[in-house]
């Protein structure tokens, strides 16, 4: 793009983002002209008045078209409100200037646009919006043709702004009103959903299922359709019902679960009378048919009978039946059929009765085996879901990780943890989540302390239901219980595995009964399977010890330093660092084996290879064993002379200590031989080739001293 198209381009961009800020201007200079102050002054002032109101037109209609089309992004949105809120400032003041000023009748317009501009705009616009009104109210007082009363312009700006707050903060204050009764009646909704699943007896009760927000959420999902299919199944009775009998009224009643009431569950009648509210369960037929537990018929029921309850009021029944709904000894609710005209139920009504309440609960008890199946399903899927994160872990870190992941499958918490029992016999908090957690993260404890050691001993999950007071029970320690002081629920569950205590895994939650039994049965099969998953990763870290580790001074051993060599010569050679190799050899150790025994001679390399620890600090350097009595260190990004003071660093340092044998006191000291990349080797067998060499010069040197391939010519 050449300068003269950028220059082109740029001027275009400008022009058409600010085109509407520049009409605007334009608009109210020539409000403060006065070139609105009079309609019928002369043919080119209505003219002017006129190209200007439709040029008007013509911006805010393209202009509200692309802002409600949808296509805009937020930022454009909230311009494109500007640009109309800005339209209607200055297009309203002109109405307001042709009809007469700030004594026009239509004045109210400007309070009415600024209460719909501070209501219907995002909230920054509509303060903008409010200052540009004010703005033009006092430009058009001091520059415009007609001068207005100072107090008169301050207190319409002050109106202004006084209307503009109190719409915004009415408005709000509805939105959250309505917001506030709208999840009201979800929650009313959520609870009468719940209740109507528990009195069909779809859920378990209360204590034993409340459960984690998935959980809950899924339970009512399965609910609400499971519920559903029942309210079908009884209308259609209930409907069924009354066409073929020659019904006035048939009325499901069903107790209320732990209330002495009778409430209508499903009803289809002629009558305009039926009861809206809940009845006394003992009132009435309907409270003699539960008491008795026998269907209770009734004819030439008297004018005026209270006590079919079910009605409000009095209706004209002559014909009454009711039947229990009795569910294997268990009395539900009641059955209840009238007619009108005198026209009595006999025994086959009676019979048909009965049978139809034997289908109502059949299919109550279809749903709840659906239910239950559903609810069984989604278990396994929780346990699979966890199963899966705990197999693809390998490190214990890895396992310790996939713990907490894997119970957030299965539970809602608000503090996680996981202990686990270290080579002291003490618990350790290995990882910890939630508020206030990270505080517990590394620190220990004795192994039979608090909730944690109690659940070890006894092997089996506490609290009992998961029901905590942190007031009265501690879980690790109690200068440890800060975490823990708002939980109403906890629960700890040890690691067994071969009957052998690991760890502990501990969730807590602030709300109550969060852990119910069927929480706690799943969490006790997952951490069964993570016992097992965390003893297998312990093996797997012994075995790679064993292999990469020399098994008397757990140092890396032959193999190990050697892959890594191939790697830190690899690195050196790309990026032109230098790499420097110590080469050692403990002198006259065959001597010290010989006078000592072998056990004290293992006793002094187990001292080198602590002495080398002790001074190799740098993560990036490696001290190993190399064989027999020979170590090595190898130095990523070491000069010869920084290998040589760590060499001579360790060399002192051995020289002073001193090892206690049944045959008195010992000293040793050790030869050192060094070797730098790319200095003195290129490749990896020259290398070493040349440290040994360094190595046998400092022998042959009188042993107990550092020494250089490179001074050796």
């Amino acid at each position: 793009m050449t300068t003269l198209e950028h220059t082109v381009y740029t001027i275009r961009r400008g022009w058409c983002s600010s085109r509407t800020f520049l009409f605007v201007g334009a608009f109210a200079a020539v409000m403060l002209k006065g070139g609105f102050d009079d309609l019928a002054e002369s043919t080119a002032h209505k003219a002017l008045q006129l190209a200007l109101f439709g040029l008007w037109a013509v911006i805010f209609g393209l202009k509200a078209r692309r802002r409600f089309n949808g296509t805009l992004r937020p930022s454009e949105s909230s311009r494109a409100d500007l640009e109309l809120g800005l339209l209607l400032v200055v297009a309203t003041h002109a109405v307001v200037e042709i009809s007469g000023g700030l004594q026009s009748p239509v004045y109210p317009l400007v309070f009415v646009l600024v209460a719909f501009l501070v209501v219907y705009t995002p909230q920054w616009v509509g303060f903008v919006l409010v200052g540009v009104t004010i703005g033009i109210e006092l430009l058009l007082s001091f520059f415009g043709q007609a001068n207005a009363p100072v107090v008169n312009v301050v207190i319409n700006c002050i109106f202004i702004t006084f209307f503009a707050l109190i719409n915004l903060v009415f408005t709000k204050t509805e939105v959250a009103r309505m917001r506030r009764r709208a999840k009201r009646q979800i929650m009313l909704e959520r609870e009468t959903l719940v209740n109507e699943a528990r009195d069909f007896r779809l859920t378990a009760p209360a204590s034993s299922q409340v459960g984690a927000l998935s959980r809950e959420e899924e339970e009512l999902r399965v609910s609400r359709s499971a519920v559903t299919e029942v309210r079908r199944s009884l209308y259609y009775h209930v409907d069924l019902l009354k066409r073929t009998m020659q019904l006035h009224s048939c009325v499901l009643l069903w107790r209320d679960v732990g209330k002495q009431t009778l409430r209508i569950l499903e009803c289809v009648s002629d009558s305009n009378c039926i009861a809206n509210q809940p009845i006394d369960a003992g009132d009435g037929a309907p409270g003699a048919v539960l008491r008795r537990k026998t269907p209770l018929g009734m004819k030439n029921i008297r004018q005026g009978y209270s006590g079919l309850s079910y009605y409000d009021g009095r209706p004209r029944v002559t014909d009454f039946l009711g039947v229990p709904v009795d569910e294997a000894g268990a009395l539900r609710g009641v059955l209840c059929v009238d007619r009108l005209d005198n026209q009595p139920f006999d025994d086959h009504d009676k019979e048909t009765l009965l049978t139809s309440v034997k289908s109502i609960l059949r299919a109550m008890s279809n749903e709840r085996v659906f239910t239950q199946l559903q609810k069984a399903k989604s278990e396994q899927g929780k346990v699979l879901a966890a199963s899966n994160v705990l197999t693809q872990a390998l490190t214990e870190k890895d396992v310790v990780k996939a713990a907490l992941d894997a119970s957030a499958y299965i539970a809602t918490f608000d503090i996680a943890a996981m202990t686990m029992i270290d080579e002291r016999g003490r618990q350790q908090v290995v990882e910890a989540r939630g508020s206030g957690a990270e505080a517990l993260k590394g620190v220990s404890f004795g192994k039979h302390t608090g909730l944690v050691g109690s659940a070890l001993k006894t092997k089996h999950f506490l609290p009992y239901r998961g029901e905590f007071d942190p007031r009265q029970q501690v879980i690790f320690t109690k200068k440890m219980q800060r975490p823990f002081l708002g939980m109403q629920s906890a629960l700890v569950l040890p690691l067994i595995s071969n009957d052998e205590p690991l760890g502990a895994l501990v969730l807590a939650a602030e709300s109550p009964s969060v852990f119910g039994e069927e929480v706690r049965t799943t969490l006790q099969v997952m951490t069964n399977q993570l016992a097992t998953v965390l003893l297998n990763a312990r093996m797997v870290r012994k075995l790679e010890m064993m292999a990469t580790t020399d098994g008397l001074t757990s140092l890396a051993n032959h193999r190990i330093f050697q892959e890594e060599l191939d790697k830190k010569l690899a690195s050196a050679n790309r990026f032109q660092k230098e790499l420097s190799i110590i080469l050692c050899d403990v002198d006259k150790f065959k001597g010290v084996n010989d006078k000592y025994g072998h056990p004290v001679g293992d006793t002094v390399l187990v001292g080198v290879a602590q002495t080398l620890k002790r001074n190799v600090v740098r993560d990036t350097d490696l001290p190993a064993r190399y064989g027999g009595e020979e170590f090595v260190v190898l130095c990523e990004g070491t000069s010869t002379d920084g290998a040589v003071k760590l060499a001579e660093r360790i060399r002192q340092d051995l020289e002073k200590q001193v090892f206690h044998t049944d045959q008195g006191e010992l000293s040793v000291t050790i030869s050192m031989g060094v070797a730098t990349f790319p200095t003195h080797a290129r490749k990896k067998e020259d290398l070493v080739e040349r440290a040994d060499a360094a190595l046998y010069c400092a022998k042959e040197g009188g042993r107990n001293q550092v020494r250089v391939w490179s001074k050796l010519k």
